[in-house]
């Protein structure tokens, strides 16, 4: 699993934050709203993995993400208006909508982990 690749920020950010290659930076993660490349549009790495690598590992950042989200918004809310019905739909409101807003994010950084620890391919 070691590889000689050293992760950096700017790395982790490029693929992270602006979807891009995390071998070479230039080419697209996505294809479409979700659907990564199977390799990239640049340099020819591997995107895909092994089959079904990049399943879990961003559902269960999302959910994680989701899930702290509607925390916040629940301390938040409840603490300044105290139990209400309104609170809970708020708060699973916030939840779903984290979830759904930060999955390329998620699935972003599952495709520059999986690089950084050598699951996908590297020239």
């Amino acid at each position: 699993m070691p590889t000689d690749h050293r992760p950096a920020l700017r790395d982790f950010l490029r693929t992270t934050f602006h979807h891009r290659c995390p071998h070479c930076g230039e080419g697209p993660l996505f294809q479409g709203a979700y659907t990564l490349h199977t390799t990239c549009e640049a340099c020819g790495a591997d995107l895909e993995g092994l089959h079904g690598a990049h399943f879990g590992g961003p559902i269960i950042l999302g959910y994680a993400v989701g899930g702290l989200a509607g925390l916040a918004a629940f301390a938040l809310l409840f603490w300044r208006f105290g139990y209400a019905p309104w609170v809970l739909w708020t708060t699973l409101l916030v939840a779903v909508a984290a979830i759904v807003l930060t999955f390329r994010h998620c699935k972003a950084f599952w495709t520059w982990w999986l690089w950084v620890t050598g699951e996908l391919g590297q020239d």
